[in-house]
């Protein structure tokens, strides 16, 4: 990272902003400059959240800190952990490339039975890991007592060149995602999602949801919302909490944003 630092002050000099802001993006999505990365200030943020949590629900980051200039990931990483409540049997979908400050802390809470599933072969210390498309999931019903999905729902089915995998591309590849966490999930189980917010939209790699999108999602499955948070961001503050009707309703990398302006975080659970 430090020869790209050295280059930053010329580059905010010759490059207009907009444009800065996807080559940000581009590289923190792409394998080849080394997977998804955040910057120091990012990494702090989030581990200084994880590390207040108390054992209640996260809901927002510590007052009078902003976020502004930082990914989601400073949000939706502390909102699943705090969800965490001691299950024995978990699975982590998106593994291989997730964030290592994700997996680092998300083994530091010592679950029994944690394992990984994603489309290309990386192995993570203290995860089994198994590649296989999530739409077909290569394990027995009932196998899971929590699932988390952290921005991945969003990209499969699509163009997931990025990731060293094409091929299989279909437009309703979260349908099928979710309807086999649902058949996975244990009696009583819970899947942990996020996924981006804002202005419906579908891009080459990615779906943005709106909340009619959502709900369409949802009722296409036989899970149900048992908990429901939007955030939003912007350029000033950073991320903050939103509420109806006020929701975010921005477009993917709108606003200065290096990806998401708006992230959903649920807790689905499975109808009876």
């Amino acid at each position: 990272m430090k020869p790209i630092r050295s280059l930053r002050p010329i580059v905010k000099r010759v490059v207009p902003a907009p444009w800065r802001d996807r080559l940000r993006a581009w590289i923190r999505a792409t394998p080849a400059a080394g997977i998804y990365t955040l910057e120091e200030d990012e990494l702090a943020q989030i581990q200084r959240e994880v590390d207040r949590l108390d054992g209640e629900p996260w809901q927002e980051t510590t007052s009078g800190r902003s976020t502004a200039g930082m990914d989601e990931r400073v949000i939706e990483i502390p909102w699943v952990l705090s969800r965490y409540r001691g299950e024995k049997r978990v699975l982590d979908v998106g593994t291989a490339w997730s964030l290592p400050i994700y997996k680092r802390n998300l083994v530091s809470r010592r679950i029994p039975e944690l394992h990984g599933v994603d489309i290309t072969v990386k192995p993570v210390d203290g995860v089994t890991m198994t590649r296989a498309d999530v739409r077909h999931l290569p394990y027995a019903a009932g196998s899971f007592d929590l699932i988390i999905c952290i921005s991945t729902l969003e990209h499969i089915g699509l163009d997931n060149a990025v990731y060293g995998t094409a091929g299989g591309q279909a437009e309703d590849g979260d349908v099928f995602t979710l309807r086999e966490f649902s058949r996975v999930l244990a009696p009583g189980g819970r899947v942990l999602i996020t996924v981006p917010f804002g202005r419906r939209q579908r891009l080459d790699w990615l779906r943005q949801y709106d909340q009619p999108a959502w709900d369409e999602l949802i009722g296409s499955t036989d899970l149900e919302v048992s908990e429901l948070a939007h955030y939003e961001y912007n350029d000033v503050r950073g991320w903050r909490r939103a509420y109806a009707p006020n929701l975010p309703a921005g477009d993917f990398q709108g606003k200065g944003a290096s990806a998401a302006t708006g992230v959903l975080c649920a807790e689905l659970i499975r109808r009876n």
